[in-house]
């Protein structure tokens, strides 16, 4: 980085702060981060990552909140026979750059877990290339308590790529036999939806009392709910979780506002209103620049009918993630945005809940946003082909198989 413009290395923390998952960077909480942040953005002409040292900072307290909620039910109005034929196919073109060196791979070995997260069984592998560093996302909803966004953000050096996998919130996860003996004692293991991936996080958090002597993802992250969540992707699809981020629906949209909005194509008119979630989603087809409440619901909307009658659900919604995320990095990881910055850290800092120090910032992650900057990554998403099944009065989904970047047209 010493031999980066000061302007270089503002597009470094942008480009970082809009590829992966907006906020995934943002975990500036130490005082000399936003002390260098505000200096920077000042044109102090002071240099930014040589004259300043920083702590360690692993969490937001401020942004906690109780993550005790259940899973909803699926609407017994959905008739499975009308949605085996779903396609959430995404295609990102692929710019061909020469390879350059880039951060060493985070997984140290094949792990073994000391204690099952789930059945044991994979669901699928090689949805990520060896040397990536894996990200994950998670977007609550907070009257629900559920992760509305479960997600991956994979970046391999070797490959130049920044990958994008969208978990569907309403994938059945198969739990241990301690995890299911726990959830029993809590009278949770009949609920109606609660083996959802988007309810991980409650399972942990429900039955953590139970788990005293029982730790999860060798507790990486000092948080039992995102500990096991990472663990449950690990052992389902082989993905090493190198850090999280959680970001609710209040960051998301106050982000969104902050940067001017997004432009997207949306695909189907999108109308959805629920009182008790306050969420009125009321968007026309087209291209629309979207303000932030208004991209909430775009990332959220997940039932409705298109032009032809069909019924379209959630597999909708991981294309529209990954749509926005696209367009949210081409339209604002833009130099001109540099003095957003401070003003992004200070408005996010209450909504997050992360496991990235502020040496990580400066260290890992400074690598990979140079890379980024420099040799122009190509966007990449992940495709999975669905199925779907009932258990205990719920509709869940099933992934069947995964759809690389290479096999897309």
């Amino acid at each position: 980085m010493s031999n980066l413009s000061k302007p270089k290395r503002a597009a470094v923390i942008l480009i970082i702060i809009a590829v992966l998952m907006v906020p995934v960077y943002l975990a500036y909480n130490d005082q000399g981060v936003q002390d260098a942040l505000s200096a920077m953005s000042a044109n102090n002409g002071s240099g930014f990552l040589e004259d300043h040292t920083v702590g360690h900072a692993r969490y937001n307290e401020d942004a906690g909140e109780q993550q005790t909620g259940q899973a909803e039910t699926t609407p017994e109005s959905i008739d499975p026979a009308r949605i085996t034929h779903l396609d959430e196919t995404v295609v990102i073109e692929t710019v061909m750059t020469s390879p350059t060196p880039t951060p060493e791979p985070s997984p140290p070995a094949k792990w073994e877990p000391a204690f099952p997260a789930t059945d044991g069984e994979l669901i699928i592998d090689g949805l990520v290339e060896e040397d990536s560093i894996n990200i994950l996302i998670v977007g609550i909803d907070r009257s629900a308590n559920l992760a509305d966004t479960v997600g991956v953000v994979s970046v391999s050096g070797e490959k130049q790529t920044i990958r994008l996998i969208m978990f569907p919130r309403d994938l059945f996860v198969g739990y241990s036999d301690t995890v299911l003996e726990n959830m029993e004692k809590i009278r949770q293991h009949k609920l109606p939806g609660v083996y959802k991936i988007n309810n991980a996080i409650n399972v942990a958090k429900n039955t953590e009392k139970y788990t005293e002597n029982i730790t999860f993802n060798d507790n990486r992250f000092e948080n039992n709910s995102f500990d096991f969540l990472a663990q449950v992707i690990y052992e389902k699809f082989d993905i090493w979780i190198d850090d999280f981020v959680r970001i609710n629906t209040f960051g998301f949209v106050r982000l969104v506002d902050l940067f001017g909005g997004v432009r997207v194509y949306v695909p189907i008119s999108m109308h959805y209103d629920d009182p008790g979630q306050n969420l009125s989603i009321h968007i026309s087809k087209g291209s629309q620049l979207l303000n932030g409440t208004q991209a909430e619901g775009f990332v959220r909307f997940r039932q409705g009918y298109d032009s032809s009658g069909e019924l379209r659900v959630s597999t909708d919604r991981t294309k529209n993630q990954i749509a926005f995320l696209k367009a949210f990095y081409e339209q604002h990881a833009k130099l001109s945005n540099v003095n957003k910055i401070p003003a992004v850290l200070d408005t996010l800092k209450r909504y997050l809940i992360h496991s990235i120090s502020a040496d990580d910032v400066f260290t890992k992650y400074i690598d990979v946003g140079t890379a980024i900057v420099r040799d122009s990554y190509a966007f990449e998403s992940i495709d999975f082909e669905l199925d779907y099944r009932r258990y205990n009065g719920a509709l869940y989904m099933t992934i069947e198989s995964a759809i690389l970047p290479s096999d897309q047209e």
